[in-house]
């Protein structure tokens, strides 16, 4: 039998280690590689904190970057509180104006209670027969001054009646309607009261000179002997006023030289201006 033979073929050591020629651009990408995954290890920890450092050098420059962002989308919110301040600013004027009236309706009402106090205490005093009456107007006129009071509907008043002030005598009823009355005042030039004064006893007429001046005594002979201060009141003559009602007093006296007689001027006790509520005296023979 004819034995096969077989073949043996043996590899040279130049033909195991051969190996296949590589370009050059791939075995540079081949050892950054290898480089980079070496230094991404190496500096894994220190990775963090270069992050961490950027972080905090970029913030700032970030916020700065976000500054108009934010002003532009604050602009509804702030226009919204101006809008609101304002609307609360306007009530709390608004208020202010009703508190201001409140105020001075309240002074206005106590200063009526002090008058009408002190009216009251006045004619539990002096007067039996009396009626409140209250200021309606009063004209300009510097020579004729008139006084409108309002009147309650069949109140017992009559013409001539006083009216009068807590400190004194002010004029007298000239008109009677159903809701009013007519005043003519201590200075209208046209007035013409009956007094006496309380030191000497000298009677003579008070004749009035107009709002602002003070009245005259009329026909005093210049041998009366009047002082100075002496209080001038109603001499109750004619029976025109009650007699006693403060009328004011003497401040001057001059002897004039063409006339016969002496100037006296007497200041009336208070100006019609500065009262709403004044007192009636009704004659109780009426």
């Amino acid at each position: 039998m004819r034995r096969r033979e077989h073949k043996v073929s043996y590899l040279s050591s130049e033909a195991i280690f051969a190996i296949p020629a590589m370009k050059p651009s791939r075995v540079i990408l081949a050892l950054l590689v290898c480089v980079s995954l070496i230094l991404s290890d190496i500096f894994y920890e220190s990775s963090f904190k270069i992050r961490g450092y950027a972080q905090d050098l970029f913030m700032p420059i970030g916020a700065i970057v976000n500054i108009p962002a934010d002003i532009i989308i604050s602009i509804p919110d702030s226009l919204k509180t101006r809008s609101q301040l304002k609307l609360s600013l306007e009530r709390a004027e608004e208020e202010n104006k009703k508190l201001k009236v409140i105020n001075q309706f309240l002074h206005k009402v106590s200063k009526e209670n002090e008058e009408l106090n002190t009216l009251w205490s006045s004619a539990r005093l002096n007067l039996d027969n009396y009626s409140f009456v209250r200021k309606r107007s009063i004209s300009s006129s510097e020579y004729q001054p008139l006084l409108i009071v309002d009147v309650a509907l069949n109140s017992n008043l009559g013409i001539n009646d006083a009216l009068l002030s807590s400190s004194g005598l002010i004029g007298k009823i000239v008109s009677l309607g159903l809701f009013s009355a007519e005043i003519m005042l201590l200075h209208d030039v046209r007035s013409s009261i009956p007094v006496v004064t309380d030191i000497s006893k000298l009677h003579g007429n008070v004749r009035g000179s107009g709002i602002g001046r003070p009245g005259s005594i009329e026909y005093i002979k210049k041998t009366a002997s009047y002082e100075l201060g002496e209080k001038v009141y109603t001499s109750g003559i004619a029976g025109l006023f009650p007699e006693g009602i403060l009328v004011g007093e003497i401040t001057s006296i001059e002897d004039l030289a063409d006339s016969e007689f002496l100037n006296v001027e007497v200041s009336f006790v208070q100006s019609p201006f500065n009262q709403d509520f004044y007192l009636v005296y009704t004659d109780e023979k009426r």
